[in-house]
């Protein structure tokens, strides 16, 4: 699930069309590695989001990620609250300049549906992430570029900036990415009209064997007054094979 940062970075950075090869090098490692990089792996995860009013809403998830046929396979099922278990979102990697297929399974519904690209800068299931941030459509990649080196969440950074694509609903999007592991550390996104829109921060990394993942991040909408903060509650090995990432399993449950 959520493969822009839970996956595959905040942010997805194409390497090939880039002119600046250093920057391109950073863009592929950061996607990489990402701020969740969970292939082969599975994880609990907790969203909690606070309104601007100071409403909390907490959900429970579990997201696997597997490589298939050379792309990323990511899947995501809810568990708490009662209204929302069973919800399972399914994001395939799209082909080289192709967005990535995003499938919706709804339990009431009992039917799995596409997110059309118009939808993509909606709320994903009422959090501060949108389901650009989970298809990883966040800027156009042959417009990414480095800039000067600078901290971000007390860790050394590189820079890089670029343009969001339409269906993200972000105008500039600037990545900063962790010198030592690659992990986006913070992401700062503007709305098309150039206002700051949201922020996202991973505010604590965690090793497992030989990854380093974003154990603690939050998504914060700065428009809005609102703040959704994700939690690792547990990691383990995936037993899951490759039937698992398909549209029908999203129906079998």
């Amino acid at each position: 699930m959520l493969r822009s940062f839970l996956v595959a970075g905040v942010v997805s950075f194409a390497s090939a069309a880039l002119a600046d090869e250093s920057a391109a090098d950073i863009s592929k490692k950061s996607r990489e590695k990402g701020a969740l990089n969970l292939v082969g792996l599975s994880a609990e995860l907790k969203l909690v989001t606070t309104a601007a009013d100071g409403k909390v809403k907490e959900q429970q998830l579990t997201s696997a990620s597997r490589t298939i046929a050379g792309r990323s396979h990511a899947l995501a099922r809810f568990s708490a609250p009662a209204g929302v278990a069973g919800v399972a979102v399914l994001t395939v990697e799209g082909a080289a300049g192709e967005g990535d297929d995003v499938s919706l399974y709804l339990p009431k519904l009992k039917r799995v549906r596409k997110v059309a690209k118009s939808d993509r800068s909606k709320a994903f299931m009422d959090t501060d992430f949108a389901y650009a941030d989970i298809a990883s459509n966040g800027a156009r990649d042959s417009d990414v570029k480095r800039l000067a080196d600078e901290k971000a969440e007390g860790r050394d950074c590189f820079v890089l900036v670029g343009q969001g694509d339409e269906a993200s609903g972000y105008g500039e999007v600037k990545l900063f990415v962790d010198k030592q592991t690659y992990v986006p550390m913070r992401v700062e996104y503007a709305d098309k009209a150039g206002k700051p829109f949201k922020r996202y921060r991973t505010l604590k990394l965690k090793a497992f064997k030989e990854r380093v993942i974003a154990a603690e991040a939050v998504m914060e909408n700065l428009q809005a007054g609102s703040k959704t903060q994700m939690t690792v509650l547990k990691l383990e090995d995936s037993t899951l094979g490759d039937d698992a990432f398909t549209e029908q399993a999203l129906e079998r449950g």
